[in-house]
């Protein structure tokens, strides 16, 4: 492994886990590292943005090495709760705006009640 890369490549791709991304047919399919790339993680007010342009892929990490565990330490780089996201007007020169204005607080009260088991 070269020392150039970080530790979190060389912890989330060193054999024992597997990067999966969801595709249009709604099937789990492998991403494998590709050298030379960096991956950034797209969210959903991304998508508001830029007007649906660019969409968040749904992910997932699998540990292929059962005797081992797994530690995931994500960064979420997020706006202000209070903040409104609509779609900047540059995006919506070709068509409308697809998504309304959101308060950020409100759109992620709605995800953490709706994407996660209690």
């Amino acid at each position: 492994m070269k020392s150039t890369q970080s530790a979190c490549c060389r912890s989330a791709f060193c054999g024992m886990c597997t990067w999966q991304v969801k595709n249009a047919l709604g099937q789990w399919v492998d991403a494998p590292p590709l050298p030379g790339t960096f991956v950034c993680n797209i969210g959903d007010m991304f998508q508001v943005l830029t007007n649906g342009q660019y969409k968040p892929t749904l992910h997932r990490v699998l540990n292929t090495d059962p005797s081992k565990s797994r530690v995931s330490v994500p960064f979420f780089y997020e706006p202000c709760y209070e903040a409104i996201v609509q779609p900047i007007p540059q995006f919506c020169r070709s068509a409308p705006a697809k998504y309304p204005a959101v308060r950020y607080g409100t759109h992620l009260e709605s995800k953490v009640l709706t994407n996660f088991e209690m």
